[in-house]
């Protein structure tokens, strides 16, 4: 191949790259309390991909979300019994498997909801501190 192909195979791909759909790039969003902000924006999105580490100036404290409510290792077993057929629970769990965990910002004592590509979560630790799918 000649030089003039592969620098116009090149901008050709360079092209395609920054025309990508929105929907293929993921996103982040958190909530701003107010005495985060001296602005009074009330919300923030992460920067979309490719992200600097120099973009980031600011800790970031992101916990999977605690429910000690949640007291057994296996909340599906649990509710599925010994009397459910098994593709029925291997069906749930399938689905917990494929589940994002739900997160949160932490901000001193507060918690503040951190959503990713739109998603809140479902995947939880339970009060031994294993991730578990609430049923």
């Amino acid at each position: 191949m000649n030089m003039r192909i592969l620098s116009v195979l090149g901008a050709a791909g360079l092209m395609v790259g920054f025309s990508l759909p929105a929907g293929a790039v993921p996103s982040a969003t958190t909530r701003v309390l107010d005495k985060e902000t001296l602005t009074g924006i009330e919300g923030h999105d992460l920067p979309t991909p490719p992200v600097h580490p120099a973009l980031f100036t600011l800790p970031i404290d992101v916990q999977v979300v605690k429910n000690d409510t949640i007291t057994t290792d296996t909340p599906i077993t649990d509710k599925f019994g010994v009397a459910t057929p098994v593709a029925d629970w291997a069906t749930a769990v399938r689905a917990c498997l494929y589940a994002k965990p739900k997160l949160v910002r932490v901000v001193g004592k507060d918690s503040v909801p951190f959503v990713i590509n739109k998603n809140e979560g479902t995947v939880v630790l339970n009060a031994n501190g294993k991730a578990v799918c609430p049923q």
